[in-house]
């Protein structure tokens, strides 16, 4: 019996009424031609395409820079190892059986990337002295090259 009287009750109730009226669409913002906004968007994508390739071309210039500048350092330095080179080969040509010219020559070879040459040069210096250890130690790296 309990249950009926609530069933009852619930049907009695009603929604509450609300005598607001919904206000009309504020205009926040003002109404855009389609064709404007269309331009407006190729400008924007205009000046943002022309900023990120100026953007890029200064970090490529930068790169490139910094690139010549190691080239120049690496260029620099192959030059000394030749004219250490050409010492060393000019020795050898006056006092033949000097065997630590011969090891030195071997070394600069290989860091100008001759390593048949550099191989060339520790043969003769282990020609002049089978025991040498350093000779025997070049001749073991030279040769996993």
């Amino acid at each position: 019996m309990k249950f009926k009287n609530l069933k009852k009750k619930a049907k009695n109730r009603q929604s509450p009424s609300i005598s607001r009226t919904i206000p009309a669409f504020v205009k926040i913002f003002p109404e855009v031609d389609s064709a404007k906004l269309f331009i407006l968007y190729r400008r924007v994508l205009k000046v943002f395409v022309v900023l990120a390739f100026t953007v890029t071309v200064v970090i490529v210039g930068y790169d490139l820079q910094k690139n010549l500048q190691i080239k120049k350092k690496i260029d620099s330095q192959r030059e000394n190892v030749k004219h250490d080179l050409i010492y060393w080969e000019n020795f050898i040509s006056k006092h033949q059986d000097y065997r630590d010219a011969y090891l030195q020559a071997s070394v600069l070879e290989y860091r100008l990337g001759e390593v048949t040459k550099a191989k060339m040069y520790v043969k003769e210096a282990l020609s002049l002295d089978p025991n040498s250890i350093d000779g025997k130690e070049l001749e073991k790296f030279l040769a996993n090259r």
